[in-house]
């Protein structure tokens, strides 16, 4: 009898909390839709129709995330995200800007800096957006407590450089640090067997080495300076500080407080947030309290960009994270064939749809993956423009998926190239034995039966079975690269070896065709595509609440893992995730990955 009433009071437990999950979504769901439409009419009655003469600084805040797509979250228990959208979007961001400088009641910018994150892509691509709005004549102000070196990036360009008295610019350079696990493996008995194409593909290293081989230390060498030269030359121009100036300061740490960063004009004010307030009312010629237009309420005016009655549209899809053959559950930060083949059948076999440019943020990954779905972009380039915009990186497989399209932007200092293949194959017998006492008897019909067992060490056979397959992806890859940007296959292999380029170099050695903006992609686009009057169509599209709460059901287990793995380990979470799933793996699997990325801090 307990047992009965512990299971009726069990189930109507769940059925409560069920219909408290459901409640949630659904209240979020509404919400978000009644906040769009509050903020809509807001910017129509306060903007579009001339309302805002009274407030007419345009007020963005730096906080939290740039994203690269919008994505709604309604599955959030902080109610004021749900009464408000304060994403950060770069598209959106970028568009604002543009209108904001065509309009006439919009006089400066202000931006508020607080600790946010950005990758070096979007940074260029949100400067150069700043940088066109001055070209109209208009003023930028930046303020903050502390600049990191992102943030100076992007406070460089602005008239106005506020600082506050007790804060500081870190100004250091740039390094790219790489965690090796050799001895922690030996430690533990595991071998790991690697086979590679590539002098310079280095993402096998941390396995085998406990430093960085002589060829990769090279070739990092050379992406940092590249990446350095063209921040110090941008900020050189707007601050009119000498590059070589710029650079000493960084090798001496010459900026080590508020007064040194005036000193040598890397800012212009010391004063504190309410200060430069009053400093903007002075700016705005103003002698009202209330001058700013928030950028949340503004945003949704940079839809008139492509708001026109055209049939014709543009599509915009977003390849982003690491390449795999499939995954169960919630494929947001990664590239799965199944997923993105349905989404360009879908624009192919859409008339409307005049070109796709493929925004490419990706390391890479499955070299079998990147494969299909590098035929599934010559079968959509048969019938249509497909343009290609580089993000943070578009390296290794996400180099691969990009090499066929028409034409390649790529930012500055996208990391990119790395043109190889790897694969890898632990080797745990030692742990088994020797430290567990576990052993392991096999009975098989053939030689090799018990080919690509983890439980062993590869034999020689193996070995040039396994390499075999390594030169055949090898060869595949340079030969879609040969045909897709034209060129000589010996020189492809030159360059390739799995070695790494900035933007800017690729573009010398004819791996992309120029540097520019997802937004100059999509106008070649359309070029390409001969309209003039289009709509812009991102995919994918949002998910609404219930394959949201889903996809956390299904991934609840999971993303707690992560979760603990983050906080415990900060910065070094992704080397440690790595490593994870590499000693996962019971087979080898060929990749085309890049393990790292270069941060601005």
């Amino acid at each position: 009898m307990k047992q009965f009433f512990g299971g009726c009071l069990g189930a109507f437990i769940g059925v409560l909390l069920g219909i408290f999950i459901l409640a949630i979504v659904l209240v979020g769901a509404i919400t978000k839709s009644v906040s769009d439409a509050v903020s809509q009419t807001k910017v129509e009655t306060e903007v579009s129709k001339g309302k805002s003469k009274n407030n007419p600084v345009l007020k963005i805040e730096l906080k939290g995330e740039i994203k690269e797509i919008a994505r709604k979250d309604v599955w959030s228990f902080d109610w004021r995200e749900l009464m408000n959208d304060k994403d950060l979007v770069l598209t959106q961001m970028i568009r604002s800007i543009e209108m904001a400088s065509k309009d006439e009641s919009i006089k400066g910018i202000y931006i508020r800096i607080h600790p946010f994150s950005a990758s070096i892509a979007q940074l260029e691509e949100l400067r150069k957006a700043l940088k066109n709005f001055k070209q109209s004549g208009k003023w930028i102000y930046v303020y903050a407590d502390n600049y990191f070196q992102g943030d100076y990036y992007i406070a460089s360009v602005a008239d106005k450089i506020i600082l506050n008295p007790q804060g500081n610019v870190l100004w250091k350079g740039l390094a790219s640090q790489i965690t090796f696990y050799k001895k922690a493996l030996e430690k533990l008995d595991i071998q790991v067997q690697v086979f590679r194409h590539g002098k310079f593909k280095s993402a096998v290293e941390p396995f085998i080495l406990d430093k960085m081989s002589d060829e990769n230390r090279q070739q990092m060498r050379t992406l940092l300076s590249s990446v350095w030269d063209n921040i110090l030359q941008n900020i050189s121009e707007s601050r009119r500080i000498p590059k070589e100036q710029l650079h000493q300061y960084a090798n001496d740490l010459t900026i080590k407080d508020a007064e040194s960063a005036l000193k040598y004009k890397i800012v212009d004010v010391l004063a504190d947030e309410k200060e430069t307030e009053e400093l903007l009312l002075e700016q705005a010629k103003s002698d009202k309290k209330k001058i700013f237009v928030d950028y949340h309420d503004y945003k949704s005016k940079a839809t008139e960009k492509y708001d026109n009655e055209s049939n014709n549209k543009i599509a915009v899809v977003y390849a982003s994270g690491q390449i795999i053959d499939y995954v169960d559950g919630n494929t947001d930060d990664v590239i799965v064939p199944s997923k993105i083949l349905k989404t360009l059948k879908k624009l192919e076999d859409n008339e409307n749809i005049k070109a796709v440019v493929l925004r490419v943020n990706s390391p890479g990954g499955s070299a079998f993956a990147s494969e299909v779905i590098w035929q599934a972009i010559q079968q959509l380039k048969s019938k249509k423009p497909v343009i290609v915009s580089f993000g943070e990186v578009a390296a290794s497989g996400g180099y691969y998926i990009s090499c066929g399209a028409d034409y390649i932007f790529t930012d500055h200092n996208t990391i990119t190239g790395s043109i190889g293949v790897f694969g890898m194959l632990p080797n745990i017998q030692n742990l088994m034995q020797k430290d567990l006492g576990v052993y392991t008897d096999t009975v098989k019909t053939n030689t090799y039966a018990d080919f690509m067992s983890v439980l062993r060490p590869v034999q020689n056979r193996e070995y040039e079975v396994i390499m075999h397959s390594i030169e055949k992806v090898y060869n595949t890859f340079l030969k879609r690269v040969s045909e897709g940007r034209k060129l000589d296959i010996n020189y492809v292999d030159n360059i390739g070896q799995g070695r790494v380029w900035s933007g800017k170099d690729a573009v010398k050695l004819k791996l992309a065709d120029a540097i520019g903006t997802l937004e100059d992609a999509i106008a070649y686009a359309a070029e390409k595509a001969k309209v003039t009057n289009f709509k812009v169509e991102e995919y994918p599209k949002p998910k609404d609440p219930f394959e949201q709460l889903r996809d956390v059901l299904n991934n609840i287990d999971e993303d707690v893992e992560e979760k603990v793995m983050k906080a415990q380990l900060g910065r070094y979470y992704k080397d440690v995730y790595f490593l994870k799933q590499s000693l996962k793996n019971q087979q080898v699997s060929y990749f085309t990955l890049l393990p790292y990325k270069i941060e601005i801090y």
